[in-house]
């Protein structure tokens, strides 16, 4: 282990049942938002909640934060936004997005964390990986180890927020200056684990 890994974070959604898991449109799904550089120009993106049929027994709906996720990736209140805008961080952007709650109405006011390219930060010798083979894409991780050379040669600001290059899941990464700004806001929906105690797994205890 190196000091990066104590330096940054995992986001993973809360897995209750008070989270609301969001699922995109699908001329949202059609823009393969996930890994494309959005241009500002064009309008939003759209989510809803993914399990909204089983919720409509539920009688107590779940509530729209601050903080939500799809997939792996963030979408979070203007409130927070404010707090990142002015960061200058490699291959991502904060793009226009609107969820639409169980009664159909639109709440426009978030953030999607759009990270269009990934970070080839991982030490492929020491990190954790199962049935490791050389020149794949979708490396079954296990335990994350960063290259320190890779890390070194990126400024710090520039590499706060990322996903690693070429794993089976791509994680959203955080460094503690960003959990930090998170943390003045109300996070119940999110698990954040820090890399170093993190092992495949240990986010669903």
């Amino acid at each position: 282990m190196n000091k990066y890994e104590d330096q940054y974070y995992i986001v993973f959604k809360k897995y209750d049942e008070h989270t609301l898991y969001l699922a995109s449109l699908q001329k949202t799904a059609d823009r393969d938002y996930e890994y494309e550089k959005l241009d500002l120009g064009d309008e939003p993106l759209y989510f809803e909640n993914a399990y909204k049929e089983q919720d409509k027994t539920n009688p107590s709906p779940k509530k729209i934060g601050q903080f939500h996720m799809n997939m792996d990736l963030l979408i979070v209140h203007n409130e927070i936004r404010e707090k990142l805008k002015d960061f200058k961080i490699d291959n991502f952007q904060l793009y226009p997005s609107v969820i639409i709650d169980d009664e159909g109405q639109l709440h426009d006011n978030y953030w999607y964390f759009s990270i269009y390219k990934e970070f080839d930060c991982v030490d492929y010798e020491n990190s954790e990986i199962r049935n490791y083979e050389e020149n794949v894409d979708d490396h079954k991780i296990r335990k994350y180890i960063f290259s320190e050379e890779a890390m070194d040669n990126i400024p710090e600001e520039r590499r706060l927020i990322f996903r690693p290059m070429n794993m089976n899941i791509g994680h959203t990464i955080i460094h503690k200056k960003i959990v930090n700004i998170f943390k003045q806001f109300d996070t119940s929906a999110l698990n954040l684990v820090k890399v170093s105690e993190w092992h495949a797994g240990t986010q669903f205890r």
